[in-house]
């Protein structure tokens, strides 16, 4: 058995400190837990993240929401996408993206990979494109940026939508523009593990004052927020004025003063992240058979949602998954803190069409089928990739060397041939 390198304990997430208590404390005591609370005299906790976080991403307009899910199918609904209308979608991500699209019966087109970033490839955008293609939705993958410039110039081209989703990416930079203010929409994913979070969460940027007002109506039952010179003590902020459909997806005073606290560390945890994986990049690459992943020249500023390393199984001398489980024991880290990437959307047990809700007649149902699409890209990152958690990341440069070291004694394991199956199953 490879035995293990370190008994010191990794960064754990979330953080919490003492600023976030007394946001929490502030609105406990303040008698609005919602915006759909009584006006209390003012400005709610959601307002102030509301426009922090524009002002930080230095857009014009943010919509907060209750999760990243519902930013997307605000975002779609806010543009009129829905039934039969196609929404390219890359194949490697969580299944929200493609069931945000499914909720608005709208038809997720599924495209493969660029095998050194892990996001969606151009190429394979501008092949997919049909007269039904309605937007792109490119997703900024683990510690990586979609090509922008060209995912602009296909959508300028051919006259299509562009949501960017940012759930890994809060506060990348492309060419001097902010991670979600490049395309008609940005979505943002607030969930525990993300790199900005309050738990469950999500936010929707734009530039566009109309957008806005539409997905505000998705995200509060259609009602519109009174102008401050409206208010009174004890009404509700939130007017009853219709005229769109909208359901509830809003985020409670608790989580958006939680969102306040971690947004003020959001640039300094940056820092540190960026400062680990130019170390692990350096050192990484001089093993054989390990593979970090490219950064676009345009990329300004990278977040690491997660820090992933591509195993090339005969040159390092063990598969991805035998390479995840010897880690984990050797460095001390859960699964939650090391992992292998999502499984693609095209195999994913989690991504499928609810039977009757989705049953709008043969050509629609067809349309949903998964087995159509060819995905190898998405399935050799599945197969070879490795994801460290950004957690993992916010350590000293004494924690990177640990992950360097690990690499280096698996990789002389391997190729001794000391690295058996048996050894692996007696590490789980």
């Amino acid at each position: 058995m490879v035995a293990p390198i370190r008994t010191k304990s990794w960064p754990t997430w979330p953080m919490a400190d003492e600023a976030t208590r007394q946001e929490l404390l502030d609105v406990l005591d303040g008698g609005r837990w919602a915006i759909s609370g009584a006006y209390m005299g003012r400005e709610s906790k959601e307002q102030q993240f509301a426009a922090a976080f524009a002002q930080y991403n230095r857009i014009e307009h943010c919509l907060t929401l209750d999760h990243g899910t519902s930013a997307l199918i605000a975002a779609l609904e806010a543009l009129e996408i829905g039934y039969g209308d196609e929404v390219i979608v890359p194949g490697l991500t969580w299944i929200a993206p493609a069931v945000a699209v499914l909720s608005v019966n709208a038809i997720p087109i599924i495209v493969d990979i660029e095998a050194d970033t892990f996001c969606m490839s151009p190429d394979r955008v501008r092949e997919a494109i049909t007269p039904r293609t309605k937007a792109i939705l490119p997703i900024h993958m683990y510690g990586s940026m979609v090509d922008m410039d060209a995912i602009m110039e296909i959508a300028a081209q051919y006259n299509l939508y562009v949501i960017e989703d940012c759930a890994h990416s809060h506060g990348s930079i492309w060419r001097g523009q902010r991670a979600g203010t490049i395309g008609d929409i940005g979505a943002f994913s607030m969930q525990q593990g993300k790199v900005l979070t309050c738990g469950e969460g999500g936010a929707a940027i734009t530039k566009d004052a109309k957008i806005l007002a539409k997905m505000e109506a998705s995200a509060w039952n259609a009602r519109t927020k009174l102008p401050d010179a409206e208010l009174r003590l004890g009404a509700m902020q939130l007017s009853e004025t219709g005229g769109r459909f909208g359901t509830n997806r809003c985020l409670s005073e608790f989580q958006a003063a939680i969102l306040l606290a971690q947004l003020r560390k959001l640039d300094d945890h940056h820092d540190i992240r960026a400062s680990n994986v130019r170390y692990l990049h350096a050192h990484l690459r001089e093993i054989p058979g390990v593979l970090t992943m490219r950064t676009q020249p345009q990329v300004d500023r990278q977040s690491y949602y997660g820090f992933v390393v591509k195993i090339e199984a005969d040159v390092f001398g063990s598969t991805a998954s035998q390479t995840i489980l010897n880690l984990q024991h050797m460095l001390g880290l859960g699964a939650y803190y090391l992992h292998e990437p999502y499984i693609p959307l095209h195999r994913n047990p989690l991504y499928k069409p609810h039977p009757t809700r989705h049953k709008l007649g043969e050509p629609y149902t067809s349309a949903l089928c998964t087995e159509r699409f060819r995905l190898p890209q998405c399935d050799a990152a599945y197969d070879c990739g490795i994801v460290f958690h950004h957690a993992v990341l916010l350590g000293d440069t004494e924690d990177m060397e640990h992950i360097v070291e690990a690499f280096r004694v698996l990789y002389r394991y391997g190729k001794e041939g000391l690295l058996t199956d048996k050894c692996i199953h007696s590490l789980q």
